[in-house]
């Protein structure tokens, strides 16, 4: 009778599987938070994946340069990319779900380097030079003072290029640069610091394109899934078992 049950159960859970929705999703690699080497494809990608689970929505991810994986999604050729940080101009192509945690923007520099500035007008007229991911959002102020950018593909780009003496500065999420140092760049690890106080801290949110008219719905599909998550204590399991600690 106990096999027979197992039987059934089986057959339950084969028949959801088969009905869920399955929708696809663009993404970077931005360790730790998220990434194709990473347990679960880290904390982000699992807290989106359990939080859709509970509205029964199964998640295909692919992973792109984030600055093609955010056009890709614009044009509607993915449901959604697995994280952005806000701007106005975005909203235009997509829809915000609610906030999934924050970033912790610093600038990160040489130790040997000597920097002080009060404003982002002074870093440009100090001619320092910024590393910056192509397709991120930048700091309020920082690119309108007329600081001279060098942009690239990822973070690891940006880091090497700094211990290379190629930028002054690289605006950059505090536990990203730490992960990248010890596990991309050891090399450049003793080399690198970073200045307080933070730029600040800054939300990521899943984006769903405005293409395809369904994500108006499956977007507040998750954000409900998203508080179901939170209120059983699965989330800060999540955050907890799968980000490191600073």
């Amino acid at each position: 009778m106990l096999n027979f049950f197992k039987f059934l159960l089986l057959i339950a859970l084969t028949c959801f599987a088969a009905n869920a929705e399955v929708i696809r999703l663009a993404s970077s690699n931005y360790y730790p938070h998220y990434g194709e080497q990473l347990a679960q494809q880290g904390a982000t990608i699992e807290i989106i994946r359990q939080a859709f689970a509970l509205q029964g929505v199964q998640l295909e991810i692919e992973f792109l340069p984030f600055a093609r994986a955010l056009y890709e999604t614009q044009q509607g050729h993915y449901a959604g990319l697995v994280a952005a940080w806000y701007s106005d101009r975005r909203t235009a192509h997509f829809y915000y779900s609610q906030p999934l945690y924050a970033n912790q923007i610093v600038f990160f520099k040489r130790k040997a380097d000597t920097i002080r500035y009060r404003n982002y007008h002074e870093l440009s007229s100090q001619h320092r030079r910024l590393g910056i991911v192509q397709g991120y959002e930048q700091p309020a102020g920082l690119l309108e003072s007329g600081v001279k950018t060098i942009s690239v593909a990822t973070d690891e780009q940006a880091l090497a290029m700094l211990a290379l003496q190629r930028v002054d500065l690289v605006p950059v999420d505090l536990m990203t640069a730490l992960y990248l140092l010890e596990h991309k760049l050891p090399q450049h690890q003793q080399q690198l610091d970073w200045l307080t106080p933070e730029l600040e801290q800054r939300p990521m949110y899943l984006v769903l394109s405005k293409e395809d008219p369904a994500n108006l719905q499956r977007v507040a599909r998750f954000n409900l899934g998203l508080q179901q998550l939170k209120a059983s204590g699965q989330y800060q399991q999540i955050i907890d078992s799968l980000l490191p600690a600073i």
